[in-house]
């Protein structure tokens, strides 16, 4: 079974409390865009294979995890060989690994039954990451608490993004923390587009991504700002002139930057191709 997986946007991030366990609550408008991973899955004996174009080891790659938690789970007699092509770069906020574990859940539940629930998918991705159930559902979302609840929402076809991404790796556990030490963000019921609480602790960490936060509000877009704990930035165009205007502009300002033109998605994640026969019936 062949797969793309997406990228997302955090279009809004407010953080609203940190949790008595270390973690955060937050309310998030979160999009998912065309900007994708690629998996290969097929069954095999025994054990689970992971081949990257990243080196990034088994143990700690999500795919891999998930599919050992949702073989297991299954108490499948099978393992499962990952072929895993990456295209969403690591550290830049856009839910890369989640969503490749998510396509992995997705893949392997249609391809081992019998088929888990929902609900029990959903358990399994929030078991492995607060983003990975974001990438069950897809699309234009609002995402609450620690990620475990995603209320779809209306999406908007007419918009086009402009990805800056800097060639800087963020942490998302040196974020947080550093925003923990910094004065709490002013109150609001909501975030409005283009505002993420988390940017002043990123750019607390990278000051010299200062610039790239500047540029990306200065092209002239609907809105724009940082995705997740960074270091990815965006633009939101309603036309694609705009957005081919600002992909040449931020690229000439930022020729070390990977700069890149996405669509929104409605869906998180999705077959390119598999079995007829494995296929029918096992929709989650």
């Amino acid at each position: 079974m062949k797969l793309l997986a997406f990228a997302k946007l955090n279009l809004s991030l407010r953080v609203v409390r940190r949790r008595d366990d270390g973690y955060h609550d937050l309310d998030s408008v979160v999009q998912t865009i065309d900007l994708a991973d690629r998996l290969h899955i097929e069954l095999a004996g025994r054990g689970i294979s992971l081949d990257c174009d990243l080196t990034i080891p088994s143990g700690e790659n999500l795919a891999a995890r998930a599919a050992a938690r949702i073989l297991d789970e299954k108490r499948a007699v099978c393992g499962a060989r990952i072929v895993l092509s990456k295209r969403i770069p690591p550290g830049a906020g856009l839910g890369g690994g989640s969503s490749d574990a998510a396509a992995v859940l997705l893949g392997l539940n249609r391809l081992v039954p019998p088929a888990l629930s929902r609900s029990r998918l959903v358990a399994l991705a929030f078991s492995l990451g607060s983003d990975v159930p974001l990438f069950l559902v897809g699309g234009r979302a609002r995402v609450t608490g620690r990620g475990d609840r995603v209320d779809p929402l209306a999406g908007d076809g007419s918009e086009w993004f402009v990805l800056l991404l800097p060639p800087v790796e963020s942490s998302t556990q040196e974020v947080y923390a550093r925003f923990d030490r910094l004065p709490p963000p002013r109150p609001s019921a909501s975030a409005s587009l283009g505002v993420n609480d988390l940017e002043p602790a990123l750019l607390s960490l990278h000051p010299e991504l200062r610039l790239h936060s500047e540029a990306v509000r200065g092209v002239g877009a609907r809105y724009a700002g940082m995705t997740g704990s960074g270091a990815g930035f965006f633009a939101c165009f309603g036309e694609e002139a705009g957005a081919r205007r600002a992909e040449r502009d931020l690229a000439s300002a930022f020729p070390e930057a990977r700069v890149v033109v996405s669509r929104p998605t409605d869906e998180g994640s999705r077959v390119e191709d598999a079995p007829d026969s494995r296929e029918r019936g096992l929709r989650p």
